[in-house]
């Protein structure tokens, strides 16, 4: 209890923030035994820490949620109905399934004709796509980002084997460079301003969901101004900022939706839509 407390502290007095919150890193991890600890905008567990922030951004909310996990268990795909293909639901149905604390739109690769899909350590589909990066989250907690020429099929079917691959994302692209610079170049169709979803990538354990409202919905944090959304070239200098190490586009649009503490956290475009997937935070489900 009483680290609880001065983690909690620390959060309010250390790093003020649009709703007074702080990031997340090992140390705010709780004992084990202890209960979790919701806010508006935030949860801690011995195995969790959420932390999210909010800003305006070239006429645009953008809600951060930092994520430290201590098992990459932690850090999860669900799919509709738990079916990859001919299915869709509301985000909440899925997260609701998938006992999430938090969840994002995914990649809506069933969508997609072609393409790795690696969801939780499973193979979902094994074909290649040839425009697409490859996003692979490693379970040692890494995540890679492959051109299109750098995927090989049996490596990546050899790496789920061994119990090296957690997750693939298959939408892109990928926004950084190998240095953590913002590109300026895109193999994509979606480059003009947007609502988007991003995972960036900071260390083994430490990510963050990106939610970016856009297509003139109403702004949560400054009446009256309305969300402009972001170009590519836009979203990949916002995420140089937060400092991730690597960051990749996931579905947007009408699609683009966060989900937390059992509500839609962001403005989503007419109300969003069914989605086949989305990323998801949960505690560790017991082996």
């Amino acid at each position: 209890m009483k680290k609880t407390l001065i983690c909690l502290l620390l959060c309010f007095a250390l790093i003020p923030t649009a709703f007074g919150e702080c990031l997340c890193d090992p140390s705010m991890l709780l004992p084990e035994g202890d209960e979790p600890v919701w806010t508006d905008s935030s949860y801690q567990s011995a195995n969790v820490c959420i932390s999210i922030t909010s800003e305006r951004y070239l006429n645009t909310d953008i809600y951060v949620a930092d994520i430290y996990v201590r098992s990459i268990n932690s850090f999860q795909r669900g799919m509709a109905s738990n079916k990859f293909k001919g299915n869709t639901q509301r985000i909440d149905k899925i997260a609701k399934a998938n006992e999430s604390i938090i969840a994002m739109t995914g990649d809506n690769s069933a969508n997609l004709s072609a393409g790795w899909v690696i969801a939780n350590g499973k193979i979902w589909r094994k074909t290649s796509n040839r425009k697409r990066e490859l996003c692979v989250l490693y379970s040692s907690g890494e995540m890679v980002i492959l051109e299109p020429g750098d995927i090989v099929a049996k490596d990546i079917a050899a790496g789920v084997e061994a119990g090296e691959i957690w997750q693939t994302f298959l939408f892109g692209p990928g926004l950084l460079t190998e240095d953590g610079k913002a590109k300026t170049a895109f193999s994509s169709d979606v480059k003009p301003k947007n609502p988007r979803s991003v995972i960036g990538y900071y260390e083994p354990g430490h990510y963050c969901f990106v939610q970016v409202d856009g297509r003139k919905t109403a702004s949560k944090l400054e009446k009256g101004k309305k969300n402009a959304g972001l170009t590519l070239a836009e979203l990949s200098a916002y995420m140089e900022t937060l400092g991730c190490a690597s960051a990749y586009n996931l579905d947007g649009g009408q699609s683009s939706m966060m989900y937390f503490k059992d509500s839609i956290y962001s403005t989503a475009y007419k109300n969003g839509r069914r989605l086949g997937d989305v990323v998801l935070i949960r505690e560790p489900e017991s082996k």
